[in-house]
């Protein structure tokens, strides 16, 4: 995926201050991360587009499971997460009306 699907699937940017990536490249860089829940996140950083990680919040703290998935995991991982997102907004709407 490129920077552009990230950036449409919902993924927010975070700029980086890398004074090693800028003397290799010129660029500071960053990453992209979106939320899935409080305890899992998926996390994309310049130069590795297509190396998503999905991190998982261990129980005893700030320490992470750090699993590499594909780009593709992603989308299907954020279609669920909208059509579940939907759900709940039907659901709500129901309750109300």
């Amino acid at each position: 995926m490129n920077y552009k699907n990230y950036i449409d699937l919902g993924f927010k940017r975070t700029d980086l201050n890398d004074s090693v990536e800028f003397n290799e490249t010129g660029y500071k860089g960053f990453c992209l991360d979106f939320e899935l829940n409080n305890k899992q996140s998926i996390s994309v950083c310049a130069g590795e587009l297509d190396k998503p990680k999905l991190y998982i919040k261990k129980a005893s703290g700030d320490i992470y499971h750090i699993i590499p998935i594909t780009p593709e995991i992603v989308k299907d991982l954020l279609f669920e997460q909208k059509e579940e997102s939907k759900k709940n907004i039907f659901e709500e709407i129901s309750k109300c009306c």
